[in-house]
């Protein structure tokens, strides 16, 4: 997968659908969407935390290590067991990983990058490779499992949650997607 073309492609199929995206704007609560919006889906990731007031949430810290194209790699290569390792070879450049720590910590962890790096160099068989970029993420992990649930607004309005993926967000998206769309849009 490479999020860097996939989430362009979604973006354009949706405004060329006639969606809309705007960005920058920030909730306290569900009740602040505008109440043009009879449903409201609910796709805040971690930050539904607060909005949905759902303790079951929490931060799970994801630091990868993006490195050159590695031509010898033509699928990924995914080990979950400790320490957990992922190679991901994408157009232009290459994922390597990763951690998943309970943490709120969006710094860069020098120590984790030398970890990432040497784990997926000694399972490739390959040399460390210079390291373009170092990214850091909160996946959105819920201790109860995803939730894909219905909820009605004391204004009356319908909620739509879907969240809680964690480290599962793009392989559950479609899915979660129909499941959303059929059990709860098309009534």
């Amino acid at each position: 997968m490479d999020t860097t073309m996939y989430l362009d492609y979604l973006a354009e199929r949706l405004i060329r659908n006639g969606g809309l995206i705007t960005g920058n704007i920030r909730f306290e609560k569900l009740e602040d969407v505008s109440s043009e919006f009879d449903v409201i889906i609910n796709c805040a990731g971690i930050g539904a935390k607060n909005l949905a007031h759902d303790v079951d949430l929490e931060p799970h810290r994801g630091q990868v290590a993006i490195v050159p194209r590695i031509d010898t790699l033509s699928c990924a290569i995914v080990c979950d067991d400790p320490p957990l390792m992922y190679a991901i070879p994408r157009a232009n450049d290459c994922v390597f990983g990763g951690t998943n720590e309970l943490s709120g910590n969006r710094d860069v962890d020098p120590t984790s990058t030398s970890r990432i790096l040497g784990e997926c160099s000694r399972v490739l068989k390959i040399d460390n490779p210079k390291v373009l970029a170092e990214r850091v993420g909160l996946r959105p992990f819920r201790k109860s499992g995803v939730r894909v649930e219905r909820e009605q607004l004391r204004d009356g309005r319908t909620v739509i949650h879907n969240y809680g993926h964690g480290g599962s967000g793009f392989t559950l998206s479609w899915s979660c997607a129909a499941a959303v769309y059929s059990q709860f849009c098309r009534r």
